[in-house]
């Protein structure tokens, strides 16, 4: 029968070639997306999905909702072109082909977001997946242009993706926190300072007594 703890219990396993290595199974809790938590500070400062969450609409009744649709929307959380020209379809996209910008972010929210990934049956779920993805896309965006210092202004959202949110953290539970023990790689102690004390001045000053 197996560790419950999920332990191994028969000692660390060796690789060949190198027997200085050990491989442990200690069962501990561990994520690969520990830099998605100054995301979620940063849209607790600015109120990005809660304003989403006021304005969407929100059909479901009965007794068995259990969660509110602004923590639903993060969690799925992972564009449109927006204008307000009164053209057929296509000369709206003749006139936007023609801005080399506004095409980079359009390829950008491709590449890092993937907003073309529609499965859903229904034109109302991809309509609500999309909607999600430019939910995902602006956060990312107020993160690189609001919350990052200086050293990661080059930085794309591929790149935040990738050396950010994607920093490898091992979980340890205490009984009065949690601790996240990330590893310093791409993103330093520093940085991820310089990052929380960024998104901390975004936060409106507290309403007076």
């Amino acid at each position: 029968m197996a560790d419950p703890t999920g332990e191994a219990n028969r000692g660390a396993l060796r690789l060949d070639f190198d027997r200085r290595l050990l491989l442990q199974f200690r069962g501990s809790a561990i994520t690969s997306d520990a830099g998605l938590l100054p995301y979620r500070e940063l849209d607790d400062a600015v109120g990005l999905t809660d304003t989403a969450a006021n304005t969407l609409a929100d059909s479901r009744t009965g007794k068995n909702i259990r969660h509110l649709l602004g923590g639903l929307l993060r969690q799925s959380a992972c564009r449109l072109i927006v204008t307000n020209l009164s053209r057929p379809a296509e000369r709206i996209v003749a006139f936007y082909n023609q801005r080399g910008t506004c095409e980079q972010w359009i390829k950008e929210g491709k590449g890092a977001i993937k907003w073309t990934r529609l499965s859903c049956r229904s034109f109302a779920a991809n309509a609500v997946r999309l909607q999600l993805h430019a939910l995902a896309y602006n956060l990312g965006n107020f993160m690189r242009t609001l919350a990052m210092p200086k050293a990661a202004e080059p930085w794309s959202l591929t790149s935040l993706r990738e050396k950010l949110i994607k920093i490898g953290a091992k979980v340890v539970s205490h009984g009065r926190y949690v601790a996240f023990q990330l590893a310093e790689v791409l993103v330093s102690r520093q940085m991820f300072a310089e990052i929380l004390s960024l998104i901390g001045r975004l936060r409106a000053p507290p309403a007076p007594a």
